[in-house]
């Protein structure tokens, strides 16, 4: 499923994002994560430095969504889809030099890397891809 340009651009335009998983159990859990980007036309990156629950859940669930706003059009889109986390190899060893060269703090490390596979896009209710 290719994300269109102009929601990758709103995406790698922002600067915090909101990243929503849940449990096995089905509880929700949102955070705030700033190192993420797009991969490729149907792939996000995600570094995960802090994730705690996040973690736990995506290992439990591996659903993800989150929420970004297009500050042009002031449009807001959500991406949902399924994930895989790498604790070695190139996309991981790619997150820890990503990490390194934007971190403000020397302490923030990659723990994993967070591949976002996109399945699904909704503007408010329209779903935009399927």
């Amino acid at each position: 499923m290719n994300i269109p340009d102009y929601i990758q651009k709103a995406i790698n335009d922002q600067g915090l994002y909101i990243l929503g998983t849940s449990s096995k159990e089905n509880v929700p859990n949102l955070i705030y994560v700033k190192f993420l980007k797009v991969y490729n036309d149907s792939q996000i990156l995600i570094a995960n430095n802090k994730f705690f629950k996040t973690e736990k859940n995506l290992k439990e669930n591996p659903q993800m969504s989150f929420v970004i706003l297009d500050k042009e059009s002031g449009k807001s889109y959500q991406l949902k889809g399924n994930v895989k986390i790498y604790q070695d190899g190139p996309i991981f060893e790619e997150t820890v030099k990503w990490v390194e060269e934007l971190r403000h703090n020397p302490t923030t490390e990659a723990k994993s890397a967070v591949i976002l596979n996109i399945e699904e896009i909704y503007c408010g209710a329209e779903k935009i891809l399927k």
